[in-house]
């Protein structure tokens, strides 16, 4: 510290003398507060600087234990959360910034909370202190640390069976069994044992704030028997498992925008093992849990994205788990499909890993079988089906009564053909999507009820790309018959994100006529690639650019 900021500090009328024995070699200067009303009073507040201010950290405000979740805007560690020193890439005076700090406290904390104006601000971000007050009561021997729901806010109180994973000691929460069952799967680790818990799932009308949120089991209590019943109510707080102990019983509070967990005294104890001594801990205190969505809605969409719920009911089969249908296929679990099956008879091969989301720990196992176990690890709220057959095998022994989408990414007309004959039986829309090589450009044809692929004998696909390929440019495998198309995965995401929105746009009913959508890449790229390459009349409209999106109608 300079000469100039020292007596700076020293000066300023809104600081005290520093304080000495700042913690990990802070600095710590008691502020000059006004005479507060008691109930707006706290114990002490200080302007903090950090060892390595002013170069690299900021200046900070600091409050006394006692203004935790009683004052808002107060973190878990008593640092006030406001606007203020710009910091050190601003470029102003060290002076500058505490002088900007203080300021700040002023006007947008100090102020505001003498005049009443933040009351309301606990309600504006309730969840935040209801994160500090579960750290606070936090211990490493709690039976559960986490509440996951996976099921929507329901205008109605209910209970209802839970899982709880001992290990990473959680339970999920939710009344779709399946969808419970695909999670603990993801979720459970080896060995992990897996019990029965009951969630008393209680909506309220607004968010709690630690003015409000009950302080005691017994104020839950009765919150039960008002919204249950005297009877029920006791039973939920009796209830018992196969061996007659107490099971664990969970309180979940929830308001339209947040909810709020409480694990009930009793039930089974935690069972702690250190070395060679094992130890139990009983649940003797009410422990508030914080509770995360994971319900379809908000993993897949943060609530903003009401077509979610229909797509959950959504069933959709995808041939071809290769270099573009893998991707697709996380794209759509993404989405909030409901159900996927995934169709491809090979298995990875070392060539395939650099442009396919499976890796080398997948080298020699089926391509559907790999990805599927991925996919239902990382997304449960998509079921998860694979056939690792021919996509004409599929066809012999399932038919799409039950099918809502049918991805064709194999690029074989044989594929296709199978396909459409299985259409003509069960009408079901269709995409085809493929790639030109380089992924220079990438197709995707939507095809809704009641309009086919195939007009005659000849597959169209060759005639619909937007470039005239020499035969020089589809490569060689050496030593066997197989050839391929040379690109890189940054290419083909163009290909992907094209591919996935127009399945998204056949899902959700968006399209009603058939239309083929390409993207194409201008001149620039072909000729980095291969020179001398022409464009398809219809094409050449994207040579000035990097790339461009096309729609055209689709006549078969």
């Amino acid at each position: 510290m300079t000469a100039s900021l020292d007596n700076y500090l020293a000066t300023h009328p809104a600081l005290q003398p520093e304080i000495a024995g700042g913690q990990y070699g802070a600095r710590r200067f008691p502020l000059v507060l006004p005479c507060l009303h008691k109930d707006r009073s706290f114990n002490a507040a200080w302007l903090v600087l950090p060892p390595e201010f002013p170069v690299t950290a900021n200046a900070r405000i600091q409050f006394s234990p006692d203004a935790i979740l009683r004052i808002p805007h107060v973190e878990f560690d008593g640092r006030l959360c406001i606007e203020g020193d710009p910091g050190p890439l601003s470029g102003a005076e060290a002076a500058d910034r505490i002088e900007e700090l203080l300021q700040a406290f002023d006007e947008k904390f100090l102020r505001p909370w003498c005049t009443g104006l933040l009351d309301g601000d606990f309600a504006k971000e309730a969840l935040n202190y209801w994160s500090i007050q579960c750290k606070r009561h936090r211990s490493p021997n709690d039976a559960v640390k986490f509440l996951y729901t996976l099921d929507e806010r329901q205008s109605h109180p209910r209970i209802y069976d839970a899982q709880h994973l001992s290990i990473r000691r959680v339970v999920i929460a939710g009344v779709n069994a399946a969808l419970t069952q695909r999670t603990v799967t993801a979720l459970r680790q080896e060995k992990e044992q897996v019990t029965r818990v009951l969630v008393a799932d209680i909506p309220i009308s607004h968010a709690l704030t630690p003015h409000t949120w009950p302080q005691t089991q017994r104020q839950l209590e009765r919150l039960l028997q008002s919204r249950f019943g005297r009877q029920h109510a006791l039973q939920f707080l009796s209830a018992t498992g196969r061996r007659g102990r107490k099971m664990h019983r969970i309180v979940l509070l929830r308001a339209p925008t947040c909810s709020f967990g409480f694990l009930l005294t009793g039930g089974p104890p935690t069972v702690v093992r250190r070395g060679i001594t094992v130890r139990a801990y009983p649940t003797q205190r009410m422990v508030p849990l914080p509770v995360e969505r994971m319900d379809p809605a908000w993993i897949c969409g943060r609530d903003q994205h009401p077509e979610i719920t229909l797509r959950q009911r959504k069933r959709v089969l995808i041939l071809g788990a290769g270099a573009l249908g893998s991707p697709l296929a996380e794209q759509l679990t993404k989405a909030g499909v409901g159900e996927l099956t995934l169709v491809d008879p090979e298995q990875l091969a070392t060539a395939n890993i650099g442009r396919h989301v499976l890796g080398a720990n997948a080298i020699d196992y089926s391509k559907a079988g790999a990805l599927g176990r991925q996919l239902a690890r990382g997304w449960p709220s998509t079921e998860i089906k694979v056939f690792p057959y021919t996509a004409q095998t599929w066809f012999t022994k399932n038919h799409l009564d039950d099918i809502d989408l049918v991805l064709d990414l194999t690029g074989e007309p044989a594929v296709r053909s199978s396909c459409e004959a299985a259409r003509r039986t069960a009408s079901c829309p269709l995409l085809v999507g493929w790639m030109e090589p380089y992924a220079a450009a990438a197709h995707a044809c939507l095809l809704p009820l009641g309009s086919s692929w195939l007009q005659s004998t000849i597959d169209p696909m060759r005639s619909l790309e937007a470039i005239d390929w020499p035969d020089a440019v589809i490569q060689q495998e050496p030593a066997c018959s197989s050839t391929f198309q040379s690109y890189t995965p940054s290419a083909a995401a163009y290909a992907v994100a094209l591919i996935a929105e127009g399945a998204l746009a056949l899902l959700d009913d968006k399209i009603n006529v058939p239309v083929i959508r390409s993207w194409v890449r201008g001149r620039k790229f072909l000729d980095d690639h291969y020179v001398n390459l022409a464009y398809r009349p219809w094409a050449e409209k994207a040579a000035p650019f990097d790339g461009v999106s096309l729609q055209r109608a689709w006549h078969g």
